[in-house]
């Protein structure tokens, strides 16, 4: 996945060579609508918020809302800033497709029932072909577009085993020489009835409109509940199960996940996931190609290292690679 995407954006050009504004606007609406980016409706944009955060979440089919772990919590559920250790980081790279990556960094610090929380996610495209309407053999240029959401934000366990928490983010994109921004946030909750087991509930990327050139859209909004289970068998054996069940409203999508990790010795993790449900005009199971993800990791005192293999086969995508650092430090 090297040098320039083999995706382009056909758009009518002046003589002079230059993107025109309505050229501009079309490459617009192919980023926003076209089947690469998850086959959005016009009103929604910055698909790449939907890559799931974290190689263990995503090797245990992208479930999380109750039971993600390290610093990366922070983009499942604000609420889970409250617990694990006092400081924890954790940085993702994710390899999509035709070049394409994501990148995030992630820090809690967590003080008693209080914590706070900061996060940078970048997505980039590399440069794209741009090419007039005519289809011609060479390329006219290049360019390339790029999103940018960060997030700061604070939870509390305000009664013993429940906890909110709230992050405020701000959005921006840029297409070529164009950009736009906007503001958002996540809203979560926490629950645990009982040692081991957790319920969780989050709003995610709630965002006001921002225009590009004139065209609106809203960051993906998504819905989350969901629970997890955690045992320790013995002192080398121990499982987490998770349950989410995921909505994104401006779509109407609905989505069913649920994933499995196995820990040994306190070294080594095995996990895997199942994503159950999509909606393609009527709602429809996951064909047997697509829906199970795998992935591991290895643990040793306060840095753990993890990877995830997540399979996007109905957006011809075919395999994506998830990798994570986490730091953790009482």
């Amino acid at each position: 996945m090297q040098g320039k995407n083999v995706y382009v954006c056909r758009a009518p050009m002046s003589r002079s060579s230059k993107l025109s504004n309505a050229g501009f606007k079309t490459s617009i609406l192919l980023l926003l609508t076209s089947g690469v980016f998850f086959m959005l409706t016009a009103a929604q944009g910055y698909a790449s918020l939907k890559i799931a955060t974290g190689a263990r979440e995503s090797g245990m089919g992208e479930t999380g809302v109750a039971g993600a772990s390290s610093a990366n919590a922070l983009r499942w559920n604000p609420a889970l800033l409250v617990k694990g250790p006092g400081i924890e980081a954790s940085m993702n790279h994710a390899l999509w497709f035709l070049g394409t990556s994501q990148g995030s960094l992630l820090i809690k610090r967590r003080l008693g029932r209080f914590s706070i929380g900061a996060e940078a996610i970048y997505f980039t495209s590399g440069e794209i072909e741009l090419r007039d309407s005519i289809g011609s053999p060479d390329p006219l240029g290049s360019y390339y577009f790029v999103d940018l959401s960060l997030g700061l934000g604070a939870g509390v366990e305000v009664v013993r085993g429940t906890r909110v928490g709230l992050i405020a983010r701000y959005y921006h994109e840029r297409l070529w020489t164009y950009a736009a921004h906007t503001w958002g946030f996540d809203v979560g909750l926490n629950y645990t009835p009982f040692s081991g087991f957790d319920l969780g509930f989050s709003v995610l990327d709630f965002g006001f409109d921002m225009h590009l050139d004139a065209e609106g859209f809203k960051p993906p909004m998504s819905i989350r509940v969901g629970g997890s289970y955690a045992h320790d068998w013995t002192e080398e054996f121990a499982t987490v199960l998770n349950l989410d069940f995921l909505y994104r409203p401006y779509e109407k999508e609905p989505g069913l996940r649920t994933g499995l990790e196995v820990g040994l010795f306190d070294l080594l993790a095995l996990r895997a996931g199942a994503k159950f449900l999509y909606m393609d005009e009527e709602l429809k199971l996951f064909s047997p190609s697509e829906f199970l993800t795998f992935g591991l990791g290895v643990q040793h005192d306060w840095i753990s290292l993890d990877y995830a293999i997540v399979p996007y086969n109905r957006l011809d995508l075919g395999l994506t690679h998830r990798v994570s650092l986490n730091l953790a430090f009482d």
